[in-house]
Parts: C-alpha cells; sequence; structure tokens
C-alpha cells in the first residue's frame, strides 16, 4: 500500500467515525456533522499528502453523502471569482519571468551607487528588491531567482555558501519571499481564499482591499525585526564586501536593457495593479466606484488578452499555450475547494460556528481578551510551520472567531483586525522543512543549509505574534471599523 493509500484509509475512517458517532448537538446540525465527516479528513489530507486531488475527491464524496449540493458544489469550487482572477495571474507573471524583466529589476535595484562599500544599505536595498518583485509573482519563483542572484553576487566578491553573509542573505529571500505572499494582496491565492474564509465567519463586509491595511502594516513590521535580527544577532561578515563591483552590474544593465516583450509585460502588469489600487481609493468617487464594478478578475483578465495581441520583435508578447503550461493547476484545485469550504462553512444550516463556540467558549471567557488573542495567534504560529498555511487558519479562526463573537460587549473590529493578523501570521511558515512548498527552494543545495537556522527563524515568527498582539490588534477599532 503506498503513503498515499494509507493516509486517504486513515481518513475515510476518520469521517466515518465523525459521520456515524458524532451527534448534532450544541448548535450543530445533521447536516453540519456531514459537512464535518467530510472536512475534517480533508484537513488531515492537507496536512500528509497535498492538497490537489485530495481537495477533489473531498468535494467528491461530500456531494456523495449530502453534505451540499452537486451542481452548485462545483460551479462554487471551479467558477469562484477569485479562481478566475488567479489562472490570468499566473499567465502575466509567466512572460515577466520569462523574459528576464524580474531579473532585470533586481540587478538595477541592488547595483545602484550608494550601496557602494555599504553593505547594511545593500541589504536594505536587497529586502526591497525582493518586496518589490513579489508583487509581480509567487514564492517559489521569487527565492529561485534570488538565490541565482545572490550565489553570482558572493562568487564575485569571494564568499561562499559557508560564509555567514550568503547565509544571512538566504534566510532574508526564504523569509520574506514567503512572507510577502500572506501580506501582498495582488493575485495571491492564499490571502483570496483566507479572506473568503473570515467572511463565511460574520464579516461579510470584509475584503481584500480592507485586508491590505493589514497586510502592508505587517510586512512594514516584519521587514524591520528581520533587518535588526540579521543586523545585531547574524551579524554577517563583510570584509570581502568591498570587493562588490555594483559599477560592472550597471554597465551589463546598460549593455543589455531589458528586452521590449518584458517592458511590455511589464507595463501591463502595473496597468493591473493600477486599477485594483484605483478600485480601493474610496476618495476617488466615481472612478473608484467603477473600478470596483468591473470585478478583480477584469484588469488582469483584460491584459492577457492584450498581450496575446501585441506583438514584441515580430512574435505576441504571450504565447498563450506556453504559458498556460506553467500555470500551478494543484494550486487552483486547492484554492477552488477551499474558496468553496469557506462560503459554506459558516452556514447557518451547518450551525459548526454555534458548535465551535460551545466547546472554545469556556476557555476564551476564562482568559482576558488579549490573552486569547496571543493565544490564538501563538496557535497559528505554531501550526502553519509544521502543516499547510490555509489549514493553520482554518483551524484557527473556526475555533476561535464564535467564541470571541460571542463574549458580551466584545469590540468586533478588533475581533477582525485579530483575523486579519492571522492571514499574515499563518504566511510567516519558514521555521521547518514542512512549513510550506517554498522551504523546498529555501533548504536545500542551492538554497542554505538548515542546520542553525531554526532558532533565527522562531524568534521572528515570535516577534511578529508579539507584534500582532500587542500594536495592530490594539488599533483594530481604526484599522477595520469600515469593514464592519
Amino acid at each position: 500500500m503506498t503513503r498515499e493509500q494509507k493516509h486517504t484509509v486513515i481518513a475515510l475512517i476518520i469521517g466515518a467515525v465523525i459521520l456515524f458517532l458524532l451527534k448534532p448537538v450544541n448548535g450543530l446540525t445533521e447536516q453540519g456533522v456531514r459537512l464535518l465527516a467530510v472536512f475534517i479528513p480533508t484537513i488531515y489530507m492537507w496536512m500528509t499528502v497535498g492538497g490537489s486531488w485530495a481537495s477533489m475527491l473531498s468535494i467528491s464524496l461530500g456531494v456523495m453523502i449530502g453534505a451540499y449540493g452537486g451542481l452548485a458544489t462545483f460551479t462554487g469550487v471551479w467558477g469562484s471569482i477569485f479562481v478566475v482572477t488567479l489562472i490570468p495571474f499566473f499567465l502575466v507573471s509567466s512572460v515577466l519571468e520569462e523574459s528576464g524583466a524580474l531579473e532585470w529589476i533586481v540587478k538595477w535595484l541592488v547595483s545602484r551607487k550608494f550601496v557602494h562599500g555599504r553593505p547594511f544599505l545593500f541589504t536594505i536595498m536587497f529586502t526591497l528588491a525582493i518586496v518589490i518583485v513579489s508583487i509581480f509573482t509567487v514564492p517559489i519563483v521569487v527565492d529561485v531567482l534570488f538565490f541565482k542572484i545572490l550565489n553570482h553576487i558572493c562568487e564575485t566578491v569571494g564568499y561562499t555558501k559557508k560564509d555567514s553573509f550568503y547565509k544571512a542573505h538566504g534566510l532574508i529571500i526564504g523569509w520574506l519571499g514567503q512572507t510577502c505572499d500572506g501580506c501582498l494582496i495582488w493575485g495571491r491565492a492564499y490571502i483570496l481564499s483566507m479572506v473568503t474564509v473570515i467572511t463565511g465567519l460574520g464579516f461579510a463586509n470584509f475584503t481584500v482591499n480592507s485586508y491590505m491595511k493589514i497586510g502592508l502594516i505587517y510586512l512594514l513590521l516584519f521587514c524591520i525585526s528581520m533587518l535588526l535580527i540579521v543586523r545585531f544577532w547574524v551579524r554577517p561578515d563583510t570584509d570581502q564586501f568591498k570587493k562588490y563591483d555594483d559599477a560592472a552590474i550597471r554597465a551589463e544593465l546598460k549593455e543589455h536593457p531589458m528586452s521590449k516583450r518584458g517592458k511590455i509585460a511589464m507595463g501591463g502588469m502595473l496597468l493591473i495593479l493600477a486599477t485594483y489600487l484605483v478600485s480601493s481609493m474610496s476618495f476617488l468617487g466615481p472612478v473608484s466606484k467603477y473600478c470596483s464594478s468591473l470585478s478583480i478578475a477584469f484588469p488582469v483578465t483584460l491584459v492577457c488578452g492584450l498581450l496575446c495581441v501585441i506583438t514584441a520583435d515580430g512574435k505576441p508578447v504571450m504565447d498563450l499555450g506556453k504559458a498556460a503550461s506553467k500555470i500551478s493547476w494543484p494550486t487552483i484545485v486547492f484554492m477552488g475547494t477551499i474558496m468553496y469550504y469557506a462560503s459554506i462553512f459558516g452556514g447557518k444550516d451547518y450551525g459548526i460556528p454555534a458548535f465551535m463556540q460551545h466547546l472554545v467558549s469556556p476557555l476564551v471567557s476564562n482568559i482576558p481578551i488579549t490573552a486569547a488573542f496571543f493565544l490564538a495567534l501563538l496557535l497559528a504560529s505554531a501550526i502553519t510551520n509544521v502543516a499547510s498555511n490555509s489549514v493553520a487558519l482554518i483551524v484557527t479562526l473556526a475555533s476561535f472567531v464564535p467564541a470571541l463573537l460571542a463574549i458580551p460587549g466584545i469590540n468586533q473590529a478588533k475581533v477582525l483586525t485579530f483575523a486579519a493578523c492571522t492571514i499574515a501570521i499563518c504566511g510567516t511558515a519558514f521555521c521547518t522543512y514542512s512549513a510550506c512548498a517554498t522551504m523546498s527552494v529555501v533548504y536545500c543545495e542551492d538554497g542554505i543549509e538548515y542546520k542553525g537556522t531554526p532558532k533565527y527563524s522562531i524568534v521572528l515568527c515570535l516577534i511578529m505574534v508579539v507584534l500582532c498582539g500587542a500594536l495592530i490588534i490594539p488599533f483594530g477599532e481604526s484599522l477595520m471599523a469600515g469593514a464592519l
């Protein structure tokens, strides 16, 4: 029996036990029992074998046992607006990567004259480059690209992979490349699906644009914390940095400018981002309202179509068939399933929030609210570093949000801020090999050695839990009041 078959059998047994032994009590309905009989084994499968084919099996079994209706289910999984948005985003990102535009931008940023002889300024620009490139593509692409550039720079100045300079900047790549995926909202499968989880728990007005306020603040605090750890704890050896020839990189960029294809693709991506930003700027009045009415799928779908028509050097900027072959279909399937479960999980027909409230309320009601926030964030950080980010967030929010909302006089804006912070906390996943798929290209021969890194990573995660609980959540009323 294969590993996948063993875990599938275990999941089926878990589902059968829940289906036949769990009673519809404390607000949980019979249909809610059937949903949990599918959803909990699905979480187990996501943790043990991955999210793609397990998602397909999960949805199908849910339809079979009557947890939800067939037609609406499959339409909800494959017809989600976020799935329709993510597919063309992958297409545009693949063109940017293939054209060399992203690599050109990175080299331009790290070769500015003011970094000459100033290693910490180089580190700051290296950090800024990761954030900017992360806007346009996915973490694994970001990490592969930056390790390639870091290796080249270290070879030219005389550093090896065993030197602390390489290790420090490798940590920055792994930490920041992954964390950006939980903070930057544009075309992010994880964020798009997790926002839906929060709306399903009772915050119907919470949107991706609402989350942007939390995500950007969190990312800024993360970058500051990360740079302080590198500067004062890792303390990379910078003696060899005086050999860094930024002038040679500038000369290379001048001799080999960004290709026409890359410029057009970059222009298309900037148009997409500009449309999203305008739609979030309510002070622009009718302009913002119009952009919002077009849906988040509009700009990226339009740009994809245009890139297939516009030519560079006699060829279309985007070869649709070639670009489509690079789409991460497992991510699409996983996201569609998450989105569907998130949209129904809080439904009154199931009674799951009431059931979870009954289970967790005794704990939450007997400790200070602030302590409850810290406990939940700490739990989320621990789970996400050994399992799927999405699983960690769903488990944490489904357990704590209903119980928190049931507390008399609770500030709902702070609860929503806590929920939004949990998205970012669960995206901060890099302490172990299994924290997320991105770590497979970080802790490897082409990346950095895992040995010696956990202490830095764990402390950074703990710092972010503290900053969320002590700084971001207390200001929740002003940050999230408009999303209630």
